[in-house]
């Protein structure tokens, strides 16, 4: 086996587990899941993403893809804000700080640059694309827009006392 397959069958174990565990706090959507499960003999954390996913999906492809995305940038952000919040580690507060900074600047932008931008094919795929990007603590992407764009462009003209005391 490769390494990312290895890396893959990880994720996809944990995932599961993951799944599995969710269910079992909740015995009113375990059991219709797994009867679901056993029908269409597909394995039960499977049938729940899907029953989850599904609906992100069409809305994404076919309907406002617009609420689609703005959920999937926003839902697990504000969980892992919450968290950072909680924690007495402060690199992840900046993580989340400069995703927030992010997310805002491309919300602005994109109603201001709406009209070009709606008609450009698969602009929701690109756009779930970088957002994901952007929060994944792997990725970093906020930062490194952050570093290439707010830093250099914007930072200078704020007139900021830029000595950090902790």
């Amino acid at each position: 086996m490769t390494q990312n397959q290895i890396d893959a069958n990880y994720i996809l174990t944990t995932v599961k587990a993951k799944v599995n565990e969710v269910l079992a706090n909740y015995p009113a959507i375990d059991g219709p899941v797994g009867q679901l499960s056993e029908k269409v003999g597909v394995e039960k954390p499977f049938v729940a993403l899907g029953i989850v996913l599904i609906p992100f999906l069409l809305l994404l492809f076919f309907g406002s893809g617009d609420f689609a995305v703005d959920m999937i940038g926003f839902l697990y952000p504000v969980y892992a804000s919450i968290k950072a919040i909680e924690s007495n580690e402060k690199s992840d507060d900046n993580l989340w700080l400069t995703y927030w900074l992010i997310f805002a600047l491309f919300k602005f932008f994109e109603s201001i640059a709406d009209v070009f931008i709606s008609s450009i094919p698969y602009y929701f795929v690109t756009k779930v694309g970088f957002l994901v990007w952007c929060f994944l603590p792997q990725t970093k992407g906020a930062t490194i827009v952050y570093d290439m764009i707010v830093k250099p462009y914007i930072v200078p003209h704020l007139n900021l006392d830029t000595k950090k005391t902790d």
